[in-house]
């Protein structure tokens, strides 16, 4: 079995053998080397594809898309061309999703991006925000449970109803009729 590892780790390590898997950030190439961007939840990394080392397989490789999902395994090196500083000579690659148009490219409009914000989500400037937010409730949690309080969950009302609706029950709210599940 194979011990897939984070590439803030396999940066951490510097060289060597190491296996990685992930969403395809970027990709660009020509017809003897292709350049694909891997994204984890740690950080990206370039890797490079020979074609010499990949002929069977470089159809595929060749038609991998943003967001696509791979397992690779590989030598990392230092090399100050990379974007991160790092880059993997790729030896095997294991083609675990492909992914069709991926609909964000650059320089769209702020009301396109809110409507598929599920995908903006995945952007890294995204991905740092919502770690530096995860961070500020971890410590603020941290600081309350140390002192000694309790989180509680309230049931929430709302005046709306909520999808599937066979779970919903009324109840009399300040002379509203709200819906509760």
């Amino acid at each position: 079995m194979v011990n897939y590892i984070l590439i803030q780790d396999a940066m951490k390590q510097g060289s060597g053998k190491v296996a990685l898997r992930g969403w395809i950030h970027r990709e660009r190439g020509s017809n003897k080397l292709k350049f694909i961007t891997l994204r984890d939840s740690s950080n990206i990394i370039q890797c490079v594809f020979d074609r010499a080392k990949f002929e069977s397989q470089w159809s595929d490789i060749d038609k991998l898309q943003v967001e696509g999902a791979i397992e690779i395994e590989g030598e990392i090196k230092a090399d100050a061309r990379a974007p991160t500083g790092f880059e993997l000579q790729a030896d095997t690659i294991t083609i675990v999703g492909k992914s069709d148009s991926f609909p964000i490219t650059k320089d769209q409009s702020v009301e396109f991006l809110a409507e598929n914000r599920h995908l903006w989500l995945r952007s890294r400037k995204m991905t740092a925000i919502l770690k530096i937010r995860s961070t500020v409730f971890g410590a603020i949690d941290e600081y309350f449970k140390g002192a000694g309080f309790y989180e509680y969950h309230s049931p929430i009302f709302q005046s709306v109803q909520c999808e599937g609706g066979s779970t919903l029950f009324s109840v009399d709210y300040f002379e509203k009729k709200m819906k509760c599940s």
